[in-house]
């Protein structure tokens, strides 16, 4: 049977071989597709325009409030390179009417808005709140649903959920051409200092203290005597935010768990890790299945771009996980579990092997064919017990001449708490769809990207069900062309980014995405400037970010595309680009996390990019000549960021970017990797082997003190 499944798979590659277009050049349609509202939609809004300006209020209110109903996830633009949903355009049309416009309005809708405030109000529910806003923001309720919610996401630690929310209270400017593209409350009788005085609170709990402090010098010429209630206690706002702000400058740290439970970390993807080791000692060390040749066809190696020193025939593709005493990590057909604290195969088995795929060697190795576009990386998700992966075949989209296709890669979900017992499997629900990379999850929902290979793919989202892998829904993103043009196949892994209630996607096809991950619903959508043009020969350096879902922190996201040479940083409540780098980082293959002020990014170089004041500059670059040492992932942890060669792991003070020291690994009979932090051990994953180091007792790195033995 194996031997069967193995020719026909041969068959459909042999098949589907294509010759690399002379010198390899490729041109990209300057297309990016969304779920657009058709034609009619825009007809029905186009009357309404006309209906306001005739001042026929009723006429214009029933019509908005038609369309919200009737078509209210579908995508109408905002700019030129941002779109948000019918739904919301709809609110914003409704909160520019006139006031006696507005009036006819809460007519209408108040009685359903103050039953589901006072409704939320009395059971804490979150929910009915955000049918206020959802459904009648505009409503004389909204700006308390409003309040009670960023309150609500105070208390829980959400401080840039309780900012969205409190940002939107106070009314917007009129915009200069007349649209507007910012959701607010057209008034409000609330207090605005008070309001004011709790984005300053956020700010700072939160650890934004620069931005605290020009917010407190903005507000102590607004409401410099305005005094309310706040934190449960009567005060001067100013007064009070400001002795706050002195002190919270000696807040010990937030508590974070010391584990690392999916790529980047957490799902948030910019985790610092919460305690560094300083490795002296090789712990244990475990050999790992080869990875498979990332271009078989070692005759045409230009068919893939390679970042970060990476082979074509040995990439760094392994990214383990550490989670309750257990280093976890996976490839196309098994999953291992190893002791963290002593590298024996867990829960006292004979082999760390706690999940294996039926397919024999042969037919692994023709999953991955040759002329691919593309590297398989090998990523997971642990959560509270229970580990999802991504296994099988990476190929993610096929020539549209392939006659017969390899298999597609498929979910699993296994049960840590049952020694790795399997739960459930997932394949796609229908042909030419492909997950794209390891899922997230909430604990209730699990969350994957989608890939629909065309001619132009499509990234959607999907939703299952933890307890039993049961789709609750999917959702179309976005549909673009890439440089495979379905001539080649192509592999990717492309991953979520999970905070709260919202997922974030980087699709690399020219879209960045916010969604519910209640219902799917696309939030918006924001286009960036593609890189249309390139030569698969010599691909630019940006082309080999692969692993790149965006980083949420504090309200803002950043996101590294594909094909794009740039960083971007977006507002994660709307999508709107804030500032972006220049073509010059083009080679920034890995974003590590936000420090201070600081973007760490790296690639063959580590960068500090600046995210306030001269947002998007470099501050700080090593080497600074024109050596480029990097190798693989690195890794933020406390104060220090560890940052990987091929023989050595170079040690920075994350703030000052001063170098502190160089570890190496030539005398443990290491090599360097990707990097991993977690349970008092460094983990390094090579091609082959997987390394934990571990520190002597008392070598601990001391917070804010250089290590002992320094080299510059």
């Amino acid at each position: 049977m194996l031997a069967a499944i193995a020719a026909m798979l041969s068959f459909g590659h042999a098949a589907s071989a294509q010759p690399v277009p002379s010198g390899g050049r490729f041109e990209l349609s300057e297309s990016v597709s969304v779920d657009q509202a058709e034609n009619a939609v825009q007809v029905q809004l186009d009357r309404v325009k006309v209906h306001v300006a005739e001042r026929q209020w009723n006429e214009a209110v029933q019509m908005l409030r038609e369309v919200m109903e009737n078509h209210g996830r579908r995508l109408l633009a905002v700019t030129p390179r941002r779109f948000t949903s019918v739904s919301d355009y709809c609110q914003l049309q409704l909160a520019a009417l006139p006031p006696e416009a507005l009036a006819i309005y809460r007519r209408r809708v108040d009685p359903s808005a103050v039953r589901w405030y006072r409704e939320g109000v009395e059971h804490r529910d979150r929910r009915r709140l955000l049918d206020v806003i959802e459904h009648a923001l505009a409503s004389s309720w909204g700006d308390n649903a409003l309040m009670a919610l960023g309150e609500m996401a105070l208390e829980s630690g959400d401080y840039a959920g309780a900012r969205a929310f409190w940002e939107k209270i106070i009314p917007a400017p009129p915009p200069h051409d007349g649209t507007p593209t910012w959701l607010s409350v057209p008034d409000t009788e609330l207090d605005l200092a008070a309001v004011r005085a709790r984005l300053v609170l956020a700010s700072i709990l939160e650890g934004s203290q620069e931005r605290a402090a020009e917010e407190l010098e903005a507000m102590s010429r607004l409401d410099a005597g305005a005094s309310g209630s706040l934190a449960g206690q009567q005060v001067i706002f100013v007064d009070a935010l400001r002795t706050l702000l002195a002190e919270s400058e000696s807040w010990p740290a937030t508590a974070v768990p010391d584990n690392w439970t999916t790529f980047a970390g957490d799902p948030r993807r910019g985790k610092i890790a919460p305690r560094a080791v300083e490795p002296n000692r090789v712990a244990w060390r475990k050999p790992l299945r080869p990875t498979l040749p990332a271009n078989r066809a070692t005759a045409e190696p230009q068919l893939s771009a390679f970042g970060v020193a990476e082979k074509a025939i040995s990439p760094l593709s392994y990214h383990p996980l550490i989670t309750d005493g257990l280093a976890l990590v996976n490839n196309q057909v098994e999953i291992l579990a190893i002791d963290l604290a002593t590298g024996r195969p867990a829960w006292g088995h004979e082999s760390p092997e706690i999940y294996r795929d039926q397919l024999d060697e042969t037919a692994r190795e023709l999953f991955l064919p040759a002329n691919n576009l593309g590297v398989p990386r090998f990523t997971m998700t642990a959560h509270q017990g229970r580990l999802y992966a991504r296994m099988g075949a990476s190929t993610t989209s096929y020539p549209r001449e392939t006659v017969l296709r390899g298999g597609t890669g498929y979910l699993v979900c296994l049960d840590l708490e049952a020694e790795g017992r399997l739960l459930w499997r997932i394949d796609p629900e229908e042909t030419g769809f492909a997950f794209e990379g390891s899922p997230l999850t909430d604990g209730a929902r699990v969350f994957v990207a989608v890939r629909r290979g065309e001619i132009q793919p499509q990234i959607h989202v999907a939703c299952y069900s933890a307890e039993d892998g049961r789709l609750l829904w999917r959702q179309f993103v976005c549909q673009a062309e890439t440089p495979a043009r379905g001539m080649f196949h192509e592999t990717s892994h492309n991953l979520l980014t999970l905070h709260r209630d919202t997922l974030y996607v980087n699709t690399n096809m020219g879209a960045v995405a916010a969604l519910s991950a209640g219902d799917g619903r696309v939030r918006w959508v924001g286009l960036y400037q593609r890189q249309r043009q390139g030569d698969l020969q010599h691909p630019a350096a940006h082309w080999s970010r692969d692993l790149n879902p965006c980083l949420f922190d504090r309200g803002r996201l950043y996101v590294a595309p594909s094909d794009s040479p740039r960083i971007f940083c977006l507002e994660a409540a709307t999508g709107q680009i804030l500032w972006q780098t220049s073509t010059e980082l083009g080679d920034a293959v890995h974003l590590l996390g936000v420090v201070g002020n600081s973007l760490i990014a790296s690639g063959p170089k580590l960068y500090w990019i600046s995210i306030d004041g001269d947002a998007g500059r470099v501050r700080h670059a090593w080497p600074d000549g024109h050596e480029k040492l990097g190798y693989g992932r690195g890794v933020v942890a406390e104060n220090r960021v560890y940052w990987p060669a091929r023989d050595k792991v170079f040690v920075f003070d994350a703030h000052t970017a001063g170098l502190v020291k160089r570890i190496d690994l030539v005398p443990h009979d290491a090599k360097g990797g990707n990097l991993v932090m977690a349970g008092g051990r460094l983990l390094i994953a090579t091609p082959d082997e997987l390394t934990a180091f571990a520190a002597d007792a008392g070598t601990a790195v001391p917070d804010g003190k250089p290590l002992t033995t320094m080299a510059h």
